[in-house]
Parts: structure tokens; C-alpha cells; sequence
């Protein structure tokens, strides 16, 4: 085996609630070199690498084998840009891809007392969760992993209960992020500094930034539903960006590229909505 990866939902209906999928990626070719671009998404992922050396910075992440043993975990919230991921040596990864608001119901503080950046280092579960990724890592079986992972997250339930947010959050995705502040602060009968303030608690962003990722995350979604058949043109008009030169725009302002260059280079991988662009 040179590289494989595979995406699988939970097998445990709760867990699916919070946790969209779990994907497992690996290459044992020591001499592998490869990096890939992945994009915003609103669905938020944790990443474990087992003997792996991560440097994170600006330009993105570079990761290179490692002898050491060790397990890095690494949380990311992509709501504003590209990010560059390159690969050196032999690696095995552990992705787990939470549903729009799914971690704040493993965790018993708001997001922003633990995480000052939207990608880093994310130690909160410690020991029992390097303990579960362990055995993760030593089954061979997907199902089996999930089913480890399910079993994990199942014990580290917590009660989150923010109505506000979560009805903001299913309008603005229902809406394809068009949903103006105005319309979803009276339909939630919520003012506007509050709905701010629980994105920013919660989410690290403000609502228009979600809004925005939202709407060109379901860009990139529909443009790949029918591998790549559709064209500009109808991802433009079902994203009802408001003209062609708007959708050019606004995807230059979150990828620096066009969308002409950006959605035909973008790659399914797994069975999920898994979606780089491989360089």
C-alpha cells in the first residue's frame, strides 16, 4: 500500500449528529511527496498525525516523517482562506469532521477560551483521546476505527444548549448564505449584538463571515455534485451570487484565484464531501 485514504460515517446515530465523518489517511512511502489545497468549509475538522514533525505558518502546514513517537493534534476552523498542506515522507492521519456547531458538544467551555487561533495545536481531550486514537491507529478495519471513535465522543457528551445559535446557524445554511442579519435577528426574535457576540463565542467568526463561507462552500458542493459537469455559469446562478463578475469577486477574496482556475483543479477523495485541490 502507497497512499489510501477513506472517509466513513459514524455507525452511532447520536455521534452522527455532531460528527459528519471520519476520514483516514496514510501513506507509507517513505519518499511520498505531495501537498494539497483545501478550502473554507463550515464544517470544522480535528486532524491526528502519529510520528509526524507539523509546522504550522503562514504559507500552511508542512508534514514531515518523524521517529519519534508522537501524536499531534491539530484543530482547524477554515472560514477565510486557501490553505496549503504539504506532505514528506511516510505519514498516517486521523481526520474527524464535525457538523457545523458538533465539537461544542464534546467540550464544557465556549471555543474561544480554548482556541486563540483558528488553526493550532488542540490538547483539551488529553490523555483518553491519545489513548482511543492509539487503538484508532493500530485497526486496520475502518469500521472498527469509526466504532473506537464513535465510542469516545459518546463519553464526552456534554450539554450544549444555545437555541439562538443553532436556528441562526440551520437558517443561514438553509438559505445558501443569503439570509440577511436584519431578517434572521427578527425571525429569532434575537437583537443583532447578541447574535454577534454567540458567533464569536462559539464560532470565532461574525455572521457575515459565516454567511459568506456558507455560500461558497455550497459553490464548491454543487459544483462537484455532478463532477465538475455543471458549468460557471449555473454554480454562479444556484449560488445566487449576484452577477458573474460578483461570483468572481467573491471567490477571489477568499481564494486569490478565479473561479474558472479554482473549481475545475478541486478533487473528491473518500465518499464524503471531502474536497482539495491536489498539486
Amino acid at each position: 500500500m502507497m497512499e489510501k485514504f477513506v472517509s466513513i460515517q459514524p455507525k452511532n446515530e447520536i455521534i452522527r449528529k455532531y460528527i459528519a465523518y471520519y476520514y483516514f489517511h496514510s501513506c507509507t512511502d517513505a519518499k511520498f511527496e505531495k501537498s494539497f489545497v483545501f478550502y473554507p468549509n463550515y464544517k470544522n475538522a480535528l486532524t491526528v498525525y502519529k510520528n509526524a514533525e507539523i509546522v504550522l505558518s503562514e504559507e500552511g502546514t508542512a508534514v514531515s516523517d518523524s521517529a519519534t513517537k508522537q501524536l499531534c493534534v491539530l484543530y482547524t476552523t477554515n472560514l477565510d482562506k486557501s490553505i496549503r498542506v504539504r506532505f514528506k515522507g511516510a505519514f498516517d492521519k486521523i481526520g474527524v469532521v464535525f457538523t457545523p456547531l458538533g465539537l461544542n458538544h464534546f467540550v464544557d467551555k465556549p471555543l474561544f477560551q480554548l482556541l486563540s487561533e483558528r488553526i493550532g495545536y488542540f490538547d483539551y481531550f488529553g490523555f483518553p483521546f491519545e489513548k482511543c486514537v492509539t487503538a484508532v491507529f493500530e485497526e486496520n478495519d475502518e469500521s472498527e476505527k469509526a466504532k473506537l471513535l464513535d465510542a469516545y465522543f459518546e463519553n464526552r457528551l456534554v450539554d450544549f444548549n444555545v437555541p439562538a445559535l443553532e436556528k441562526a446557524v440551520s437558517e443561514i445554511i438553509k438559505s445558501g448564505g443569503l439570509v440577511k442579519v436584519a431578517a434572521l435577528s427578527e425571525k429569532l426574535k434575537t437583537n443583532r449584538k447578541t447574535l454577534l457576540r454567540l458567533f464569536q463565542k462559539h464560532l470565532l467568526c461574525s455572521v457575515e463571515e459565516y454567511k459568506k463561507m456558507v455560500r461558497f462552500r455550497q459553490a464548491i458542493n454543487f459544483s462537484q455534485e455532478q463532477n465538475g459537469a455543471n458549468t460557471l455559469t449555473e454554480v454562479a446562478l444556484f449560488s445566487q451570487y449576484y452577477d458573474q463578475a460578483d461570483f468572481i469577486r467573491q471567490f477571489k477574496s477568499i481564494t486569490k484565484e478565479s473561479p474558472k482556475k479554482v473549481i475545475p483543479s478541486i478533487s473528491k477523495l473518500g465518499n464524503e464531501e471531502t474536497y482539495w485541490k491536489l498539486e
